[in-house]
């Protein structure tokens, strides 16, 4: 039999997709289609039931075996249920990983109040494109396990660890106008790049060390947070490989 979208176990992961609370009270989170799940199987995430639609053949379609109980679901209870525009006819849930009080490492991100769960996600995906060790996300930011989240993070947050703190390093702040020009900027150190608000910036209470800006022409007040975390995390990137290779002879 088919489960209906008013089976408990539907419901509980309708409420997992939707209710910041139920993530953080039950310890679990919803992934939405084939590539997500097979991405939180390779890092090793603890999933903890698989729901597909009739048409879809999980191992054969997605090449993967997965030791959690998987339930076959009536056609369109999943897009009644997920997040996104075209459903794909797999979700499951897992376990969110613990998170660490500090983070390991010389490089992290930390979002500070970043409030749009598709801009946290790229972001995060960013971060770890650019050799972050950790990402933090701050108080008023989103929900890291928001389905939205978690798309927009293609996968990456299931690879990178998520701390309370970044690690005992420099914290730099990025800001339009305040500070060092990003590519004039030492970024070769341990060091925690602070982003903010999209609407509002980096919130003057947060403690950071010292700030870079990204130089932009005039008729341009400021960037979309996720484009300025990405411009300064790969000069981050950048500075660390023009370095490394300098101290290798090469």
């Amino acid at each position: 039999m088919n489960l209906s979208s008013k089976n408990p176990r539907v419901a509980e992961l309708r409420r997992l997709v939707r209710n910041r609370r139920e993530r953080t009270e039950t310890g679990k989170f919803a992934i939405d289609g084939p590539q997500l799940l097979v991405e939180a199987v390779a890092a090793g995430l603890e999933i903890v039931e698989v729901f597909v639609e009739p048409v879809v053949d999980l191992w054969a379609d997605m090449g993967v075996s997965i030791d959690a109980p998987t339930w076959t679901v009536g056609d369109g209870v999943l897009a009644k249920v997920g997040s996104v525009v075209t459903p794909q006819g797999v979700m499951a849930t897992a376990r969110i990983p613990e998170i660490a009080p500090v983070a390991d490492g010389n490089f992290a991100v930390e979002l500070a109040g970043v409030a749009d769960p598709g801009n946290a996600g790229t972001i995060v995906r960013t971060a770890v494109a650019a050799g972050a060790q950790a990402v933090v996300f701050g108080p008023g930011s989103v929900d890291p396990w928001n389905p939205k989240t978690v798309r927009a993070s293609a996968g990456a947050l299931f690879r990178v660890p998520l701390a309370e703190a970044g690690p005992k390093a420099e914290r730099v702040g990025a800001d339009p106008s305040r500070g060092v020009p990003y590519d004039q900027a030492d970024l070769t150190g341990p060091l925690t790049l602070v982003v903010g608000n999209e609407a509002h910036g980096l919130d003057q209470t947060v403690a950071v060390d010292r700030w870079v800006s990204i130089p932009m022409a005039e008729s341009v007040e400021s960037l979309n947070v996720a484009a300025a975390a990405a411009i300064v995390c790969f000069e981050v990137a950048r500075q660390r490989r023009a370095r490394a290779l300098a101290e290798s002879g090469v």
